[in-house]
């Protein structure tokens, strides 16, 4: 029998991260399937035209590389995999220490500006799952689609000795004021802006700087939406985010947001955030988080969340309404995306339905649906004579071979599973 061995890594600014050990017993010895070596180089470049993807979708100007942050992102990145930890803060006594915060490591590479952010997982498998890990957890979605930030520089290292252990860290920054930051200090007597770059004595003249910021207004949009309109692909569930939105829950529906740029708006209010389902049925079993009722105060005035607090539907397409007042007048906006669906047969799993028949050498999905906010899949036992691969915590890859046998059995929690595998 083969035990799926479920292993968290707890990421301090992030997710939860699950992965699975895959170990075969076989003539007496314990066989592990090791995790692919990344290939680094191709893991960065897909990352960076990933998000990119993402935030030209959503209204947001892509991001321009940037080697001095990538320099720092990648420093930090070397830190975690050394010591073996997860987090945005190093310490002086650690190996390949650069800095105690990302700025400090950002300076450290030689950045200018004062204003940097990091988003950082640790455990994930490739780049994409990394990146939509985010973007499931509400406040690092957040920090993708800030609308001043520009640049970007992403780190990536891999454990090459337990490859499960990756770190991807992403910093980012504007890189209008890193420019100014980089020129000699304005010594006019017009107006001038302190306090944007390391060098706190440094000036910058306002009018310039308001140039700037006009110009990077003009290449962003005004709102931003996730999931974006019209995407397909969205994962259906939210499970943890550190700090974490929703601490009564371990598994509830992937959120919803909506965010204005304050700077290019007067007023705003929200007056409704509403989700309907395929069938244009309202889900109404939702919380919505702004910057007054967000319990961790990280939502900024004008960022909105709904959170379903039950999984959306695989396959399906969801519909969004929001109503708002923006300066005085009525606005409201709706679009649409589809949940991810798989060329594969899916099957629900309960205590009551539990018997499936499948093809032999075709991989199916079994997907157990919580009963509970903390439903998750522990333990699985399954024969060597079959391949399972975790797609998430309630969702697995049944995959059977040619000298399988006509009947298998899994067993997964209170789940006892007969599979009988045709020709």
């Amino acid at each position: 029998m083969r035990i799926i061995i479920w292993i968290l890594i707890i990421v301090s600014s992030v997710v939860v991260y699950l992965f699975i050990i895959n170990i075969e017993q076989a003539q007496g010895q314990i066989i592990v399937k090791k995790r692919p070596i990344l290939n680094i180089e191709m893991e960065s470049l897909n990352s960076i035209t990933y998000l990119n993807e993402l935030r030209y979708a959503t209204g947001l100007q892509r991001f321009i590389n940037l080697d001095i942050l990538e320099k720092s992102a990648q420093n930090h990145a070397n830190y975690l995999i050394v010591n073996n930890i997860s987090s945005h803060y190093e310490k002086l006594e650690k190996d390949k220490y650069t800095g105690d915060t990302v700025g400090d490591r950002a300076k450290y590479s030689g950045y200018k500006a004062s204003y940097v952010s990091e988003n950082l997982s640790t455990g994930s498998r490739n780049y994409k799952e990394s990146i939509d890990g985010l973007f499931s957890a509400i406040y690092h979605r957040f920090g993708f689609l800030d609308f001043k930030i520009d640049t970007i520089g992403i780190g990536i290292a891999q454990n090459l000795d337990d490859r499960t252990k990756t770190a991807f860290v992403y910093n980012m920054g504007i890189s209008s004021i890193n420019k100014f930051c980089n020129q000699k200090s304005f010594k006019g007597r017009a107006d001038y802006i302190q306090g944007l770059c390391f060098d706190k004595s440094f000036k910058i003249k306002e009018k310039t700087y308001n140039e700037a910021v006009i110009i990077d207004q003009l290449l962003n949009g005004k709102i931003a939406i996730y999931p974006y309109a019209n995407q397909i692909d969205v994962p259906p569930a939210f499970f943890l985010e550190i700090p974490d939105p929703l601490p009564n829950h371990d598994v509830s529906g992937f959120p919803i947001s909506i965010s204005f740029d304050e700077d290019q708006f007067n007023a705003l209010e929200l007056q409704s955030f509403r989700l309907y389902d395929s069938k244009n049925k309202e889900v109404t079993n939702t919380i919505l988080y702004d910057h007054d009722s967000d319990i961790n105060h990280y939502f900024k005035k004008y960022e909105f969340a709904l959170f379903p607090l039950e999984r959306l539907n695989w396959d399906s397409e969801y519909s969004v309404e929001v109503k708002y007042l923006l300066d005085g007048n009525q606005k409201k906006k709706n679009w649409h995306f589809h949940t991810r669906k798989f060329n594969e047969k899916l099957h629900t799993v309960t205590l009551e339905n539990n018997r499936f028949n499948v093809k032999r050498g075709v991989s199916n999905i079994f997907y157990f649906k919580p009963t509970s906010p903390h439903d998750l899949i522990g333990d699985i036992i399954f024969p060597t004579s079959v391949n399972i691969e975790l797609i998430d915590r309630n969702t697995i890859r049944f995959t059977t071979f040619s000298d399988s046998p006509d009947e298998v059995k899994l067993d997964i929690d209170e789940h006892h599973i007969l599979i009988k595998i045709e020709n």
